[in-house]
């Protein structure tokens, strides 16, 4: 399944925050999407991006990434239930890692164990 990773600093775009809102539904992490987003809007003004898997332009998985300087938190990873198990979530940190690293990143920290089972196994930490 090729995805694409996209980068997102705010959630101007009204089709992308209902696409995240409708994902992180399914997130055991939120009480409910529109929560998720509540709290995305306010860590994006404070040193975070939310990155985003992509097929065919919809939205199907996602992640946060907060820090400055050479370290960052990879937190609150999600992946849509119907494309679960199709190594989604491990290609979307991978890539995230690249696309950090390409900006002086050398460390990441995981947030949960879900993200340190994939830096783990992508030889990130």
């Amino acid at each position: 399944m090729p995805i694409t990773v996209h980068a997102y600093s705010s959630l101007e775009n009204l089709g992308i925050r209902t696409q995240l809102e409708r994902l992180y539904d399914t997130s055991p992490e939120f009480g409910d999407g529109q929560d998720a987003m509540e709290q995305l809007e306010q860590d994006l003004q404070q040193y975070t991006t939310v990155y985003t898997a992509e097929f065919n332009t919809k939205i199907i998985g996602a992640i946060w990434v907060t820090g400055q300087g050479e370290s960052r938190v990879l937190e609150y990873i999600v992946v849509h239930p119907a494309n679960r198990g199709r190594g989604v979530a491990e290609r979307l940190v991978e890539e995230v890692c690249r696309m950090e690293e390409e900006q002086g990143v050398k460390q990441f920290e995981p947030g949960c164990g879900a993200i340190h089972r994939c830096l783990s196994h992508i030889g990130r930490i």
